[in-house]
């Protein structure tokens, strides 16, 4: 078999609608304009795909939520008949040389500028088909992985004070040591979590996530400084803009809160490490390969980093536990709380969980299967490629 080309023959897809539940996502009062769509991601479609390889077995994929009909169909097409065995996904779609001699799509731009085709989706058909080919787990593709399992958190958007206390009782009920959640620009969550203090058990982990929507550190100075002294543990993620570089280094100076930052672009992991603004790093982008890649970076000048998501389905969610379980700086809680925060993953294995831990799979590929018949009431559209 190892000389036997590998190549997708067709695919099936479907478009899914998967709902979150309302608890978790729900936002009272004016989200304002960097929430308005805080609750209505759940709403946006999702392809799954399931390609049947010419060595008789199917492989699944799934792209980031919102992916265009026509993106997916441009990738599968141009993934037909293709020998999987003699491409990987970081030079696929590569462009020409440059000045400098490398290949201008190597190795982040490859994604980037992929051609109006998914590069998640491309990934995760790759892994789950050539891992299935070989007899082995996506994370030896990957370069291996130096742990069997993987932090994580719980997750919420921005609930008022009773349903925080609900949610991070439901939290610890399951084993997990902490919640991230999301802050409107006036802080609310800060005003619920100081609220219920008393009743979350100290040594909780909390991650509260602006999104960079906190304007200034004097206007949120006195929120920070009683979270300091709360006995629990605090992270603080992205809390100004970008360019307000003197009041992210002054909050770092808050001890003993932890300052975290998401590298929604190269540019802001360079602005961030040469001007010494964060302690963590929320490395999720996108693509494994690249969360990877920058986790390399990131390890290089001894900051710790974690796997953010976009709650994705049960597909994406295995493909970034086994990245996560590849980057040894990937010590922090990742974002993989999708079984939770979803419906359903329509996945026929669940991700495990143990301590708060998701448990790597051992199994050939990503380890999942899509889930047929939990399918049939999220399905909006259904198509095949030939």
């Amino acid at each position: 078999m190892a000389n036997q080309p590998l190549t997708f023959e067709k695919f099936r897809v479907w478009q899914v609608v998967v709902p979150a539940r309302q608890d978790i996502v729900s936002a009272p009062g004016d989200p304002g304009v960097m929430y308005r769509d805080s609750v209505q991601w759940p709403q946006i479609p999702i392809h799954l795909v399931e390609g049947t390889t010419s060595q008789g077995f199917t492989a699944v994929g799934e792209c980031d939520r919102g992916t265009s009909r026509a993106r997916v169909e441009t990738t599968l097409r141009d993934l037909l008949g293709r020998d999987l065995s003699s491409v990987t996904p970081a030079t696929v779609w590569k462009g020409p040389a440059n000045a400098t001699g490398l290949p201008r799509g190597y190795p982040y731009w490859s994604w980037e500028l992929a051609g109006e085709r998914s590069y998640i989706l491309l990934e995760s058909l790759w892994l789950d088909a050539v891992g299935k080919s070989v007899g082995m787990p996506a994370h030896q593709l990957m370069g291996g992985a130096i742990r069997d399992r993987v932090a994580v958190d719980f997750w919420m958007n921005r609930p008022d004070a009773p349903t925080m206390a609900k949610l991070i009782h439901e939290a610890i009920a399951l084993g997990l040591r902490g919640v991230k959640m999301k802050s409107s620009a006036g802080g609310d969550t800060v005003d619920a979590l100081l609220a219920i203090a008393a009743d979350v058990p100290e040594g909780f982990h909390i991650t509260i996530d602006p999104m960079c929507a906190w304007r200034s550190l004097r206007e949120c100075a006195r929120q920070l400084e009683k979270l300091a002294q709360l006995p629990f543990d605090i992270q603080i993620e992205d809390p100004f803009p970008y360019g307000a570089i003197e009041d992210w280094r002054a909050v770092r100076q808050i001890i003993p809160l932890t300052i975290a930052c998401h590298t929604r672009s190269e540019d802001v992991l360079q602005l961030s490490m040469r001007e010494e603004m964060a302690d963590t790093y929320n490395l999720g982008r996108g693509s494994v390969s690249d969360f990877l890649r920058l986790s390399h970076v990131t390890e290089f000048v001894s900051k710790d980093c974690w796997q953010g998501s976009s709650l994705e389905l049960g597909v994406l969610q295995q493909m970034r536990l086994h990245a996560s379980a590849c980057a040894r700086n990937c010590v922090l809680p990742s974002d993989l709380q999708s079984e939770w925060v979803r419906e359903q993953t329509l996945a026929t294995t669940p991700m495990a969980y143990a301590d708060g831990h998701a448990l790597l799979p051992t199994t050939p590929g990503l380890g999942v299967e899509l889930d047929y018949a939990a399918m049939q009431p999220y399905v909006t559209a259904q198509f095949d490629i030939e």
